[in-house]
């Protein structure tokens, strides 16, 4: 009987625990905070309360980068480098990677305006410069240097020595002979020729020197692409031919033959005077 009531009292202690135990096991929510907007790009599908942070606009944001969206509140990963340098591919300091032009584009080629292949592109002068005959021509240059040849028919003083000498050919070289200028592009010219020849002896007659003063004016032109000029007279509208050996910015060579008259011996003679002349432009 005893045993019975020790029972029944411990029974009845064990579910007054277990009682207990179940109101303790009663769960509260927890409020979990975030955007509870599954459209918005900062869903947080743990959230339960919505705390007023959706953000439906993605961009750059940070503040530092080139393509920094100010209105973006969601990063998108777009954010891109800022990176100053030259971004032309012909500049020899291209950068690949520069984001940013910074104006320190090198690029080499011809600055000269009246060149024919003139680089509007470029930034610095890499000597390539080419120009056309007629513009190197244009201006005034001296005859720094010549060499000439000519023969004299002497047939005129057969009255007087009675036979015919034949031909007195006249030769040699001369420093400071003269000058042409080249008008370009009007194709106007002017030349003046003077200097004195080395001595001659005609037949028995010793001519210490024989001077040559020649000028002309009138116009020119580039014939046989650019490799022989045609200047012609305007007075007498004879045309001589020159050869354009070579020619350069500041020096130029060429060879041609001046028709001329000439006093010799009290008669006046008409001469064909091949030159080949050295000119520096003035």
């Amino acid at each position: 009987m005893k045993l019975n009531k020790y029972f029944l009292l411990t029974l009845a202690l064990g579910l007054s625990i277990i009682s207990c135990n179940d109101d303790d096991n009663e769960i509260t929510p927890i409020s979990i905070f975030g955007c509870t907007d599954y459209n918005a790009f900062n869903y947080n599908l743990q959230a339960n309360t919505d705390d007023g942070t959706c953000c439906y606009i993605s961009g750059c944001t940070n503040p530092n980068s080139n393509n920094y969206n100010a209105d973006a509140c969601y990063d998108d990963g777009s954010c891109s480098e800022t990176i100053i340098g030259c971004t032309n591919p012909n500049g020899i300091n291209y950068n690949p990677n520069a984001t940013e032009d910074d104006g320190s584009c090198i690029i080499l080629g011809c600055i000269d305006e009246a060149a024919t292949n003139f680089n509007s592109e470029a930034t610095n002068d890499d000597g390539s410069c080419e120009f056309s005959t007629s513009y190197l021509l244009s201006g005034s240059w001296d005859i720094v240097s010549l060499e000439y040849s000519t023969e004299i028919d002497l047939s005129f003083i057969e009255a007087i020595i009675g036979f015919n000498p034949g031909n007195q050919e006249l030769s040699g070289e001369a420093s400071d002979a003269g000058s042409w200028t080249f008008q370009y592009p009007e194709y106007l010219y002017s030349n003046s020729l003077s200097f004195n020849t080395e001595p001659i002896t005609v037949i028995a007659f010793d001519i210490p020197s024989i001077p040559i003063d020649v000028s002309s004016n009138g116009t020119w032109e580039l014939v046989n692409n650019d490799t022989n000029f045609l200047a012609t007279d305007d007075m007498t509208n004879v045309e001589s031919t020159y050869n354009i050996l070579s020619i350069q910015p500041e020096m130029l060579f060429m060879n041609g033959t001046i028709p001329f008259s000439q006093d010799i011996m009290g008669f006046s003679i008409d001469l064909q005077i091949e030159v080949e002349m050295q000119l520096q432009k003035q």
